[in-house]
This record gives C-alpha cells, structure tokens and sequence, in this order.
C-alpha cells in the first residue's frame, strides 16, 4: 500500500510539473516546432508563453500586420480545437476578435473588429487609374474559412471618408457594404451611401473562391469631382449613371 501511494503522489508530481511546463512553455522555443505548419503567418519577436504570448512583428501573405498578442484557451483543446484572442496593432492593419481553428482545418472567426486603410482594397476592386483614400472597419459577427477560401460570414464594412485621387480627384463620402451567408452556400451583401457626394446602389457575391461586384453609381446633385471619377469607374448608362462590374478570383488579389 506504501508503495502504491508513493506511486500515485509520483504520478500527481509529474503531471503538476507536465502542466507547469506546458503552462509557461516560451512563445518562441513553441513557436519552432509549428511554425512550417502555419501557413501565410509568419511571427518574429517572439516573447511571453504559449498561452499569453506577443510577436512584435506578424504579417500574413507577406503583409506586415504590426505587433500580436493572443490569449490561447486551454479547455477547447481537449476537442482538439485551437481557440484564441488575438490583438494586432502597431501597423497599417489593427484589429482584435475570437479565433478557432478546427480539427479538419477550417478557421472560424468571431466578433472581430478590423481597420485598415482603403489603399490596401485597391486589388480587390481593380481600378488602377485611381488611388483609394479613407479607412476601412470591418465588423465581423462571424467568418468561417475553409481551404482558403470564406465558406460563411456575417458582417458589414464602413468606408469611412472615401475617396479617390490619381486621374480625377473626388470626396465620395461614407460607403456602407453588409454580407451574409446565402440559402446556395455563397455569401451576398449590398453596397450603399450614407449621404455623400456618391449615389452608391450595388450587390456583390463571394462564392468558389471568386467575387462578382454590380454596382449602380452616380453623382449626387451633379457633383463635378465625382463625375469626372466617374469615367475611370465603368460603364457609362444613358441614364447618366455608371455600372461597375468586377470579377475576381481571391488568389488574383493575394
């Protein structure tokens, strides 16, 4: 019996000391065994432990993102789920929301608030005559990514102060897109104004890795700037508005 308690407090000793190991486990000595599997990201500055821990410089498909911090929490990992808050600052991107990674690779992204500036937007709409300006927020309810690609997602995005300059320079005001999940799997949002200088009235869809834009613009009370804009944005209509019509593919922006 004296044998088999001594054997127990051993056992109960290791697995206190197994769990201060892995509790203040550093970031950086952690980071070395993952780091080929984690893809796009890439970390340096590594300082804290695995389960709070900063990276003074992170970027994602070789954009800087600044500094991250991010609390890892320990109960999802028993369902083999990766579950943490993360925190970027510091750089052009900023942003903080609820992250998961999934046994079969999918990501799941929630209440995250991103804001970047309007220039980094530009591949996605593929105007090169013109320089985006302003700053985007991104608010995020829920996105789930799979193979690369977004398979779900609620939201909305506000260009705050938007507008261009380049070949026409134009004030266009507040933008406002929403998105959500669609009944055929895709997701589907809509474009509007909030009362600028750009009568803004669009739809978009996301869906097998690609993106459709049909957006209806026009020069609110005949606004001389963003007419002039208007000639480096699309397809002129008789009507005296402009259709714009973007097809894209996600890997083309990356």
């Amino acid at each position: 019996m004296k044998h088999l308690r001594r054997f127990i407090l051993f056992i109960i000793v290791a697995i206190a000391l197994a769990a201060i190991a892995i509790a203040t486990c550093p970031a950086s000595f952690a980071w070395r065994f993952i780091a080929d599997r984690a893809g796009a990201l890439k970390l340096d500055g590594l300082s804290g432990s695995v389960w709070n821990g900063h990276a003074a410089s992170a970027s994602v498909l070789g954009t800087p993102l600044g500094e991250l911090d991010w609390h890892l929490h320990p109960m999802p990992l028993a369902r083999g789920v990766i579950a943490a808050q993360l925190d970027v600052r510091g750089g052009e991107v900023t942003g903080n929301g609820a992250v998961e990674r999934a046994p079969d690779g999918s990501l799941q992204v929630t209440g995250a608030v991103i804001h970047l500036p309007a220039a980094l937007a530009a591949p996605a709409l593929d105007i090169p005559m013109l320089q985006l300006l302003g700053d985007i927020d991104i608010d995020l309810v829920q996105l789930r990514v799979h193979g690369a690609w977004p398979t779900s997602a609620q939201g909305k995005i506000l260009w705050r102060n938007a507008a261009v300059a380049g070949a026409a320079q134009a004030s266009l005001g507040d933008l406002q897109a929403d998105f959500a999940s669609a009944a055929d799997g895709s997701i589907a949002g809509t474009a509007r104004d909030l009362g600028g200088s750009l009568l803004l009235d669009g739809k978009f869809t996301i869906a097998a890795g690609g993106y459709e834009v049909r957006a209806k613009l026009a020069a609110r009370d005949g606004n001389a700037q963003v007419l002039d804009a208007l000639r480096f944005l699309g397809q002129p209509q008789g009507d005296g508005s402009t259709l714009l019509l973007i097809h894209g593919k996600f890997f083309q922006v990356f």
